[in-house]
């Protein structure tokens, strides 16, 4: 087997073997859109059979990260769609990561309002914010239970954006502590509700995501 071989992933056909993780790069401009240093990096990298994008924000809800890129508004939209032109002009494939990263993020990017969460349990860690400056994660507010259908909307949209910006597919950020990850982990999800206790209550959120997503790519 050859690493420069295609490769047949779902409906894609991969030019070789090599998939650039998604890394994030902090490199959007006002309103997190990505601009022009984003079109150069990843049109510089369309040799790769894919690309995962960095994390992308589903919402203003889920920024976390200084000038990391959104797909919830038109002129993200727009910027992505440069992206991807540039990564199809060289011969390359490219999936969004759909991001949402609910209790590690700060008021500072919230308009004031505090993170959103399973449960309202500290999260005990520092956060590089827009001025600068480290700053402690305030205790998150917990979601509502009829809140949540509104966030698995979220990434529906989002999902639908991301077709309307060209991208080949998406990919859903489920790990490393975000807020798919907090309703699966017992240490921050604490809730009494459909959405918590027994795994399979854990999992039904992100589940959600998942057939949402699903049911708009297929």
């Amino acid at each position: 087997m050859d690493l420069f071989s295609p490769y047949q992933l779902g409906p894609l056909v991969l030019p070789n073997r090599i998939v650039m993780a998604p890394m994030t790069r902090c490199r959007a401009v006002k309103g997190n859109v990505p601009g022009p240093l984003s079109v150069i990096y990843y049109s510089q990298r369309a040799s790769a059979g894919l690309i995962i994008t960095e994390g992308s924000q589903v919402s203003p809800q889920g920024v976390g990260f200084h000038r990391s890129p959104g797909i919830h508004s038109q002129e993200q939209v727009e910027g992505w769609r440069k992206v991807i032109a540039g990564i199809h002009q060289g011969g390359g494939r490219c999936l969004l990561q759909l991001w949402h990263v609910g209790r590690v993020s700060h008021p500072d990017f919230l308009e004031g309002k505090l993170p959103i969460a399973p449960s309202a349990l500290p999260v005990g860690e520092d956060l590089h914010t827009p001025d600068g400056t480290k700053k402690p994660i305030p205790v998150p507010r917990a979601l509502e239970t009829e809140e949540i259908p509104g966030i698995v909307e979220q990434f529906r949209s989002a999902a639908a954006n991301a077709k309307a910006a060209g991208f080949d597919g998406v990919e859903i950020h489920g790990a490393n502590g975000y807020l798919l990850d907090q309703f699966l982990r017992d240490g921050s999800n604490r809730r009494n509700d459909e959405y918590g206790g027994s795994l399979e209550n854990r999992m039904r959120f992100p589940l959600d995501v998942a057939l949402a997503v699903a049911g708009f790519w297929g």
